[in-house]
């Protein structure tokens, strides 16, 4: 039976963990961090991924084998069905993939369950980081579309590529540096904003829809002061114009106000706000019309580096829809 589900797929990343799915399902929650975490993707109807990762333990700890980690799963979830009374079945060790040769060298195993709806499962130890994966694809119990299940598990990236984490949640998609740790998210209905850290380096990638009304009356270097007044309140900066991407684009470099001049205002007394300095890029990109922005704020003058050019870089701001290769990126 031929998957079902939009036939345009779209990828999602979110802490080193990658699916491609089909273009209708997009981002419901997201918990926990790099180590441990939980995302998942809806359609207009339900749920229809789930993604649980633990990341391995250190050195020679004792981890439980995949097969008693699902032990442990299925016997939460019957008792949860217990005290709703919710008739519930399982298969362990189910056939539903195809071809299995993609998890050699993995300590996996497949199994799916019935309840409100079908889930296909696959739990997974992966042979090259150790990172511990359960994800899940559900449907509708009149629907049997193993086919689906499958294309999407085998999209399936635990990982980082060549020292780099990919990200790509509502279409926005760019990859980090492994060294930057994600602090803040806002996840906001028209403007999406990540905030990464390293030690002296906070970065920010962020996104804002609906260019054209934003822009409707002013233009991108009247409007980014205005917009950004109170980030930019900390900084003299200087503020050109600047092709970025081959968009229509500005640079601000900003600097710390002096101190004298910070206490002109109000100003926390206890943790008052670390001087920085600035290294921001903005753009318009009329493909998806769309306003990005990366900043790299840093402490000591001379760590500017290339954070920002390397942001920028792995940034797709209009990110193609495709049929093609399941198991790669745009």
């Amino acid at each position: 039976m031929a998957a079902r589900g939009s036939a345009v797929r779209v990828d999602f990343g979110w802490q080193g963990v990658s699916l491609r799915v089909p273009a209708d399902w997009s981002l419901g929650k997201v918990d926990g961090n790099y180590k441990s975490g939980y995302a998942r993707l809806d359609d207009s109807e339900i749920v229809r991924a789930e993604v649980e990762w633990r990341e391995a333990p250190p050195g020679s700890a004792r981890r439980l084998p995949i097969p008693d980690l699902v032990d442990r799963y299925l016997e939460k979830l019957n008792k949860k069905a217990a005290k709703t009374g919710t008739e519930f079945s399982v298969q362990r060790r189910s056939k539903f993939l195809k071809d299995e040769r993609w998890l050699e060298g993995s300590d996996y195993e497949t199994f799916t369950w019935e309840a409100d709806f079908r889930a296909y499962n696959l739990a997974r130890a992966c042979g090259t980081c150790g990172r511990i994966i359960l994800a899940r694809v559900l449907e509708p119990k009149h629907e049997s579309d193993p086919a689906l299940a499958e294309e999407v598990f085998r999209s399936l990236n635990d990982h980082g590529t060549d020292g780099r984490i990919f990200w790509c949640i509502y279409g926005m998609s760019f990859w980090t540096p492994e060294e930057l740790t994600l602090s803040t998210h806002g996840l906001k209905s028209g403007n999406i904003q990540l905030t990464f850290e390293m030690k002296g380096h906070i970065c920010k990638v962020q996104r804002l829809s609906m260019a054209q009304v934003l822009l409707k009356e002013t233009s991108l270097k009247e409007w980014y002061p205005s917009f950004f007044k109170k980030e930019l309140r900390d900084f003299d900066y200087a503020l050109r114009e600047e092709s970025v991407k081959d968009h229509n684009g500005l640079r601000m470099e900003g600097r710390p106000r002096s101190r004298w001049r910070q206490l002109l205002r109000p100003l926390p007394f206890v943790n008052p706000r670390p001087r920085q300095y600035a290294d921001s890029y903005i753009w318009h990109c009329e493909e998806s019309n769309k306003i990005c922005v990366v900043d790299h704020l840093y402490r000591k003058k001379g760590e500017r580096g290339s954070l920002s050019h390397a942001l920028i870089d792995a940034y797709a701001c209009h990110q193609k829809q495709t049929e093609a290769d399941p198991r790669g990126h745009d």
